[in-house]
């Protein structure tokens, strides 16, 4: 445990109802390393999301635990990227990124830099004045994630954050996101319906059963390892491989009734 990040140790979690309890998640157990991007896939309505509201502390578990392990915070700054990306039009580019920083009082010179830094960095400082609306889809994207990474997270959550892009722009798009998330260092977890998007960006797949909820298997993605660069990876036998392996257990939790 020597690199852990985020433990989930036997965590549950129900909702309850006029009708009763009904149990989302049942002993769900992984471990997160720092700088790790972790993948979560599985069945429709499973509980991928809830976990992440889990994690950043939007719901409490039932039972179990959720530990962050770090000599350098106490309570960690979470970043969580959404299905759409929220800018508001009203604002040019600029002041989009700048909303967490404004809300958390926390618009200081030096992080005032650090947002110029990223914008020149991922060559988008070119969008600065622009409002919303003159964007393109896979940009606005790029543009919530800086706004996200504004605020110096140790953790990103990223809810689908390609889905309302079409597929050509999604590809583009993602293999963008997954570089800049490496390139800042920052831990990651992704929940994704796409099992290509999840064997091409992440370090780890974790395949959840449908409810109640449980890890089914935990595979390591090991391109670099089998010597296949990047933009190789979707064109390679281990890339089959990998998705024929999840397809098929996300597979066997469909049809098991």
């Amino acid at each position: 445990m020597h690199n852990s990040f985020l433990r989930l140790e036997h965590v549950s979690f129900s909702y309850y109802s006029m009708l009763g309890e009904f149990m989302a998640l049942s002993d769900i157990n992984f471990n997160v390393e720092k700088g790790m991007f972790v993948a979560l896939v599985g069945p429709s309505g499973c509980g991928k999301s809830t976990i992440l509201s889990l994690i950043c502390g939007l719901l409490k578990p039932v039972g179990g635990s959720i530990t962050f392990y770090s000599e350098d915070f106490h309570a960690p700054r979470v970043g969580y990227m959404l299905q759409h990306d929220h800018l508001l039009e009203w604002r040019d580019v600029y002041h989009n990124i700048m909303l967490g920083l404004e809300i958390s009082k926390n618009k200081t010179p030096e992080n005032l830099a650090f947002v110029d830094e990223l914008l020149e960095k991922y060559k988008l400082s070119d969008t600065k004045n622009k409002k919303p609306s003159a964007l393109s889809g896979g940009m606005r994207q790029r543009i919530a994630l800086i706004r996200t990474l504004a605020i110096r997270p140790d953790l990103l959550l990223l809810d689908e954050p390609f889905s309302a892009l079409d597929y050509q722009t999604r590809l583009r798009v993602s293999g963008d996101v997954r570089d800049i998330i490496k390139s800042e260092e920052k831990t990651s977890i992704l929940v994704t319906h796409d099992i290509s998007e999840a064997v091409s960006m992440a370090d780890v797949v974790i395949v959840l059963t449908k409810s109640p909820c449980s890890v089914k298997d935990i595979i390591p993605m090991e391109f670099e390892k089998n010597g296949i660069q990047r933009s190789e990876i979707r064109k390679s036998k281990l890339f089959q491989e990998y998705f024929d392996r999840i397809w098929r257990q996300i597979q066997d939790e469909n049809t098991e009734m």
